[in-house]
């Protein structure tokens, strides 16, 4: 994925944004008492990236991330539920940025 280009960056900004509010480790991304602002953005890469290419991301693309970066997996961590909403609120946001 190319960063410079403008619907590049500003997916990952929006991926990142999801992410973040999710913090499913609890680190507080951009606290002051927490992890950098940019904590999940290999993640937000990832994700951002399928999105550009196919339209949309399902739990399985969200899952695939997550298990190359962590080697754990996001849907044991955060539930089957929100899961569902995360993947639901992605490619809500994905389909203004395509």
């Amino acid at each position: 994925m190319k960063a410079e280009a403008p619907a590049n960056r500003q997916a990952v900004a929006k991926v990142l944004a999801i992410l973040t509010a999710l913090d499913p480790y609890g680190l507080e991304p951009g606290t002051l008492d927490g992890a950098p602002a940019n904590e999940y953005d290999i993640e937000a890469v990832g994700i951002a990236r399928i999105l550009l290419r196919e339209g949309a991301v399902t739990v399985y693309d969200v899952e695939g991330v997550w298990m190359r970066c962590f080697s754990e997996s996001l849907v044991l961590r955060i539930g089957v539920t929100r899961m569902a909403q995360l993947v639901d609120r992605l490619n809500e946001m994905g389909s203004s940025v395509r």
